[in-house]
């Protein structure tokens, strides 16, 4: 089995016992991986094209002067999968901010669409056709139910890249810089390149995740293992019908403070201050470090959400405590609902 030269450096900075480790459970994915294919793809044919007839492109338009734009950009593409007669799900930075979405049909027809609903909880994004389209949805699965020895496919577009076979990994934890966190997003190997908003499908031809991230560590954070993370469609259930008809959540929505923080050196540093947003107006700079919210010590990103969320509904005064150039400084921020934040786009 090749691996690439960047990988390897990494693996020698590992012991040897953890290498070998690493090999044998990469040959045995592989092995697995290939026995398996052979047999889904011949049982399941005329199965996968019909899954194919309920996955579409999507490419988005986002304007220059869109919060979203220099760290986005302004041209973004992915995949999306129907949930019912009108409405895709994808996963929801391909879209967010958009002034022009165009849609990709499974026969090659392409249609101008508009966003529909936006979640930044899950990461979720709902689109639609802007005229009247026949589409053919997929069933939404039960994410709980995905077994470590399932085969599991990575489905994108056939115009966004090829569909895969993977595995699930692990179900951990992950937090993002971006005031995101998911408790057991679903973590999938080998890497499929083309996972933005491809639809994670079971045996059974149910949706079970959307592709979200690349991640390196799919398998554990101590063992280099590139792979992808899905958002659990089961986080889609309780907030669908808000999104539907309001285009948001309309409860348990989360405070926003407007950080993008790190936590890799064992701290938290804030590396990103979202201009006009709360933290922004209070003074908080970019390197200042988190020590405490509310008066609670926080060490890490996943402890300083959940401290922050427990804070109550957006809305609420959050008391945050920095370092910065040795000096502690303490900042009262008002939070507020992240949808108000972002602007409303022409798509909307």
């Amino acid at each position: 089995m090749s691996i690439s030269l960047h990988i390897a450096k990494e693996y020698l900075k590992l012991s040897k016992l953890n290498l070998i480790i690493i090999i044998f459970f990469y040959k045995f994915c592989f092995l697995i991986s290939v026995n398996t294919y052979a047999q889904e793809t011949i049982l399941k044919k005329e199965k996968f094209n019909d899954l194919y007839n309920s996955i579409v492109s999507i490419h988005s338009i986002i304007p220059n002067e869109a919060r979203t734009s220099k760290s986005l950009g302004t041209v973004r593409q992915g995949s999306g999968v129907v949930i019912d007669n009108k409405n895709i799900l994808t996963i929801g930075y391909i879209v967010l901010e958009a002034s022009e979405i165009t849609i990709g049909l499974s026969n090659g027809k392409k249609i101008p669409g508009r966003l529909i609903a936006y979640d930044f909880e899950t990461g979720f994004g709902l689109v639609s056709p802007i005229v009247p389209t026949k589409l053919k949805s997929l069933k939404i699965g039960d994410s709980s139910n995905i077994k470590m020895d399932d085969s599991i496919f990575i489905l994108p577009s056939p115009t966004m890249g090829i569909g895969s076979l993977a595995k699930m990994v692990s179900r951990r934890p992950f937090a993002g810089w971006w005031e995101y966190y998911l408790e057991k997003p679903i973590y999938t190997l080998p890497n499929n390149p083309a996972w933005a908003g491809a639809p994670l499908i079971n045996s059974q031809g149910e949706i079970v995740g959307i592709g979200s991230l690349f991640i390196r560590d799919a398998v554990s954070p101590e063992i280099i293992s590139p792979g992808n993370m899905f958002v659990p469609i089961n986080l889609l259930k309780p907030i669908m019908k808000d999104l539907i008809r309001y285009g948001r959540r309309t409860s348990n929505v989360n405070p926003y403070i407007g950080l993008s923080s790190d936590d890799n050196s064992g701290k938290i540093v804030v590396t990103k201050v979202s201009k006009d947003g709360p933290s922004y107006k209070v003074g908080i700079k970019p390197d200042d470090v988190i020590t405490g919210v509310n008066g609670q010590l926080v060490n890490n990103l996943e402890s300083f959400y959940k401290t922050v969320w427990s804070s109550g509904n957006y809305g609420v005064m959050i008391k945050v405590n920095v370092m910065r150039n040795g000096k502690k400084m303490n900042f009262k921020v008002r939070s507020i609902n992240r949808m108000d934040y972002y602007l409303k786009s022409n798509s909307y």
